[in-house]
């Protein structure tokens, strides 16, 4: 197990240290402000960064094979082969079924199941197939769900199937069309990338990591009640310490803490490369303003506005939406201070890091980029 966690870590740690190099492209693109099958195949360029993230889940799985196979070992000296093997299975196998059975749900089971309908707006459909011809992905179903939180989110099914995209009325609310045009542009680079599946099938696999936890506690407690109904009986019995499980108790919850902890800061890094790259994929179609714009606006209402869609159910797929709530007033610096402790723990950049690479693409002339507002600093949307 310690050499899986020293993998994952690494890997981490590749993730994080290529963070600058994100939009970092071998030469200048030329600005325009609609996206060509040149500029299209240089994004494509821009978007692929060092780290192969495609193979993330093979990297989850393979590690969680590897942990179920240390686990079936610790167990067999206490239960055997086939027992211990049956534990794992079960302690495993359940949650990452409960997480899979989120693709399994289709992108417009995703939508419906937060409170979405199929939109009808021939407006609202009519910039989502524009977007979708920018971007080159197929046209997704476009839902609308009725909340006034300004968000959307992309969802699809296991190999892209049933894709589709909502947006909240809020976010309607708020955004001009060429606005609401880079949001569903973004959403669309989600589905191009396939952001979604990919997050899911890492969230699985660290879901079964805490299994292995979950395990090494069932085991644990087992134990200690074992011992406390020993006491009562007054049984002397001089092999016990021999048959005890504790210690592989105590190995399961120890490496199965380790590894899911590092399984899922390896799922937010992922997680927050995506959001930059669906970013760069709005700017690519239609220009990097629009897209600052409409973050800037969304961030801005949702620090009046209620999370009701992030509630409930929403919370499990707060990953694959535009935005994951607003920091605290950059005007603090106690807040701020903290804010930015907590940042690898966040499924999103944060506003002031996503607005800069956008700024930064567009000087290196990897995007078309039109100035709206002063960059490089942490305050420009705040008038």
């Amino acid at each position: 197990m310690a050499a899986r966690t020293i993998y994952l870590l690494a890997a981490i740690a590749s993730a994080d240290a290529h963070m600058p190099n994100l939009f970092r492209a071998p030469t200048p693109r030329p600005a325009s402000l609609h996206m060509s099958a040149a500029v299209m195949r240089s994004s494509e360029e821009v978007v692929s960064f060092r780290m192969p993230t495609p193979s993330m889940p093979v990297v989850s799985y393979t590690t969680l094979a590897g942990a179920i196979a240390a686990t079936v070992t610790i167990l067999q000296p206490y239960t055997g082969v086939g027992i211990g093997l049956a534990l794992t299975s079960v302690s495993v196998g359940l949650p990452v079924a409960s997480v899979l059975s989120l693709g399994m749900m289709g992108g417009s089971g995703v939508a419906h199941s937060l409170g979405g309908s199929e939109s009808s707006d021939p407006v609202l459909k009519s910039i989502a197939a524009e977007a979708a011809a920018a971007v080159g992905v197929p046209m997704p179903r476009v839902f609308e769900v009725n909340a006034h939180e300004p968000n959307a989110f992309a969802a699809s099914g296991f190999q892209g199937r049933d894709s589709t995209i909502a947006v909240t009325t809020g976010l309607r609310e708020i955004l001009s069309a060429d606005e609401l045009k880079a949001v569903l542009a973004h959403e669309m680079g989600h589905l191009r990338h396939r952001d979604v599946m990919r997050n899911i099938h890492i969230a699985a696999a660290t879901a079964g990591l805490g299994g292995i936890y979950q395990l090494g506690r069932g085991i644990w407690d087992a134990e200690m009640e074992n011992d406390q109904r020993r006491r009562r009986s007054n049984s002397k019995d001089d092999d016990k310490d021999e048959s005890s499980a504790v210690p592989a108790a105590l190995a399961l919850m120890a490496g199965g803490l380790v590894l899911e902890g590092s399984a899922h800061l390896l799922r937010l890094t992922a997680s927050r490369h995506a959001e930059l790259k669906a970013d760069l994929a709005a700017a690519s179609a239609f220009g990097a303003k629009y897209m600052v714009d409409a973050l800037c606006k969304i961030d801005q209402a949702a620090a009046r506005r209620p999370a009701d869609l992030r509630k409930g159910k929403g919370k499990a797929f707060a990953f694959a939406m535009i935005s994951d709530g607003t920091p605290p007033d950059p005007r603090n610096l106690l807040l701020r201070g903290v804010h930015q402790i907590g940042v690898p723990m966040r499924t999103h950049p944060t506003l002031e890091q996503r607005v800069s690479a956008l700024h930064e693409a567009a000087m290196r002339r990897e995007v078309p980029y039109r100035m709206a507002v002063p960059a490089r600093r942490a305050w420009w949307c705040w008038w």
